[in-house]
């Protein structure tokens, strides 16, 4: 009935399309593409062979990313004025090397973690972005390391993430009401919201797992004849995919316009 795409990230795009010419829905591991042409390119194809897809972005199928979402939406936070987001990771050079980590092309941090980071900064963020600072530490063609700081629209934004950095994963939006500081972005559980002097600790543990939140809900739009997620669009995808493009192009010295 289904295809649930794991490889590594370099096969996404060309396994999604096989999967979804051959009639079979398609739940595929983040990132759903290496690029914004990738995404497109699916987009294309789903208009002549309508199926169900959907990228695997599990934090926003979480409990916590959903009542978080209905703060903001709420106005709990006013106006989102920042949002700083980091996932870093300490992998062994071992790791690293004998894995799709080190590939020039799909490889590195930005891909495989930054994704996560991505997808928080999509989700409250509008209008022309402006890169204003990069910090990049690159091997071989993959990043280890990357620092961003940048506005989207009148955000100021900050994406940090690594695969060779001690651990820290947590992202802080700050609004002109208070502030909410998720302690682990990709499988968030727990926040600190604070507005004023008043600190609440909001838990929202998990269904199961938190793999469980993503797989029940392409399952159920799966029954019941859906062929995209309201919770994760494909729109969705393609927004990350062209933040990630952004970030990509200026770690080149001299990018070129294509």
């Amino acid at each position: 009935d289904a295809v649930y795409i794991t490889l590594p990230h370099g096969y996404h795009y060309i396994w999604s399309i096989k999967a979804i010419k051959a009639g079979k829905a398609v739940l595929v591991e983040k990132p759903a593409g290496i690029n914004a042409f990738e995404i497109e390119g699916i987009m294309e194809v789903l208009k002549q062979h309508p199926v169900l897809w959907m990228e695997a972005m599990k934090p926003r199928f979480t409990p916590l990313f959903q009542k978080i979402q209905v703060l903001i939406q709420e106005g709990s936070l006013g106006d989102i004025q920042e949002i700083h987001t980091v996932l870093n990771s300490k992998q062994s050079d071992e790791v690293i090397q004998h894995s799709y980590l080190s590939d020039s092309i799909y490889g590195g941090a930005l891909l495989d973690c930054g994704c996560y980071c991505a997808t928080w900064i999509t989700e409250y963020t509008k209008g022309k972005l402006r890169i204003d600072h990069i910090d990049v530490d690159l091997q071989d063609g993959y990043d280890l390391h990357t620092q961003v700081q940048m506005h989207i629209g009148n955000t100021l934004v900050t994406l940090e993430t690594a695969i060779n950095q001690p651990e820290k994963k947590e992202v802080l939006i700050k609004g002109t009401k208070g502030e909410i500081r998720i302690l682990d972005l990709h499988r968030p559980i727990t926040a600190e919201l604070k507005i004023e002097d008043k600190v609440e600790v909001i838990d929202c543990p998990y269904k199961v797992d938190d793999f469980y939140g993503e797989i029940s809900h392409f399952v159920n739009l799966l029954e019941n004849g859906k062929q995209g997620s309201p919770i994760m669009t494909i729109q969705s995808s393609l927004e990350t995919a062209m933040l990630l493009d952004r970030i990509k192009d200026a770690m080149t010295p001299n990018p070129i316009e294509i």
